[in-house]
């Protein structure tokens, strides 16, 4: 038996030595971030496989309007630090009317840096721009992640042609924002062929509408390296904008080849712009892991280089090492995100469309006409 002086040592040793771990233990954060901005992302992302991403190495947060909204919409199992409102008594119709409350008021960037996005390495945004939060928050958030040396990537949905001028305003007013003043890949989805998309998922059940968006996402989150391998990309050739193209849950016993799963990527795009002018290609492919062989990332990049041959004049494609299901179907998934396209002619006729919302703005004193131009300049070359 020791002495109780030799016990007291004895404790005292252990705890010094607890305490001597616990100081050695570093803070664990996420490596990236997911950023959703917007009511009708969010309520897509919501119902899909975007709360339990806070489960993984990875930071989702949800902003629109009011945080209690928000919790509202996720059934109140989404809420601390992943939701973040704006919170404020202020008109959000248009995206001047964000900007100049964010120039204001730095509250709500200081909560955003609270929840420790600031310590991640990368971001995804995905945002609706015809809504003024949406539209305001997209060059935003581009702009402080780089401040904050984070490399980002955004997937912003255009309105509906349907959807009367002041959608369409707050749309290009945020694309012009970015274009003129941040690099960054932003992959443009339009509503209209988001929500009249049909395919099939990796069990052979429908993806109709507007789920595709969650579908697509999760391919991009699995890939740890999407950030940084798109953004490796379109640096180069100084590339801003890509559209999607995306074959889900394609059979190979019903398709046969990568090649005639390509085809049916053409029949459901997610935009409208024109593939004729692009000039880049980056493929994400999901494949059984029994077909790892099959599809290396060699022969994905021959088969999508001859397969846009005659389609584009293509500078550079670059496919991304396939990413494995451990399950036991036939079934694909192909997203190409194809990019450095001539989007002058589309960005002009929406311009056209919004001149005079524009001329109201700049009459009522909400922006200046110096301003603007720098946002046409940015997406209607000289």
């Amino acid at each position: 038996m020791g002495t109780p002086m030799e016990g007291e040592a004895a404790a005292f040793d252990v705890n010094a030595s607890v305490l001597k771990h616990i100081a050695m233990i570093k803070p664990w954060f996420p490596k990236r971030a997911f950023i959703c901005t917007g009511e009708y992302p969010a309520k897509i992302l919501l119902k899909g496989s975007f709360a339990a991403r806070a489960d993984e190495a990875i930071l989702p947060i949800i902003v629109d309007r009011s945080s209690k909204e928000i919790v509202k919409w996720s059934g109140n199992g989404f809420e601390g630090k992943n939701v973040l409102g704006l919170d404020a008594e202020v008109d959000m119709h248009f995206w001047f009317e964000v900007i100049s409350y964010l120039a204001k008021n730095d509250a709500f960037m200081t909560r955003l840096k609270n929840t420790s996005v600031d310590k991640m390495h990368e971001a995804i945004i995905v945002c609706s721009i015809w809504e003024g939060l949406g539209s305001a928050l997209l060059p935003t958030l581009i702009s402080q992640f780089r401040a904050w040396n984070i490399d980002s990537a955004a997937l912003a949905v255009l309105p509906s042609k349907v959807q009367p001028s002041d959608a369409q305003f707050n749309a290009f007013s945020s694309l012009g924002m970015f274009a003129s003043r941040e690099f960054a890949p932003v992959l443009l989805v339009e509503r209209d062929c988001l929500e009249a998309y049909v395919g099939v998922g990796r069990k052979g059940s429908m993806i109709k509408g507007s789920a595709v968006l969650d579908y697509i996402l999760e391919l991009m989150l699995d890939k740890e390296t999407f950030v940084q391998e798109i953004l490796e990309l379109s640096r180069p050739f100084k590339a801003r904008m890509f559209t999607v193209l995306a074959a889900t849950g394609a059979s190979l016993k019903i398709y046969g080849s990568l090649e005639n799963v390509l085809k049916t990527a053409l029949v459901k795009p997610l935009s409208e712009f024109d593939l004729s002018t692009a000039s880049l290609a980056y493929v994400l492919v999901r494949v059984p892991s029994k077909f790892r062989d099959k599809f290396t990332k060699g022969k994905i990049e021959l088969a999508v280089a001859d397969w846009f041959e005659k389609k584009a004049n293509l500078k550079s494609v670059y496919a991304s090492e396939p990413l494995c299901a451990e399950d036991t179907s036939d079934r694909i998934d192909v997203v190409m995100l194809v990019g450095g396209f001539d989007a002058a002619k589309a960005f002009a006729s929406m311009e056209k469309g919004v001149r005079a919302l524009k001329n109201d703005a700049v009459e009522g004193g909400f922006i200046k006409e110096e301003e603007w131009q720098e946002i046409v300049k940015g997406l209607i070359k000289d």
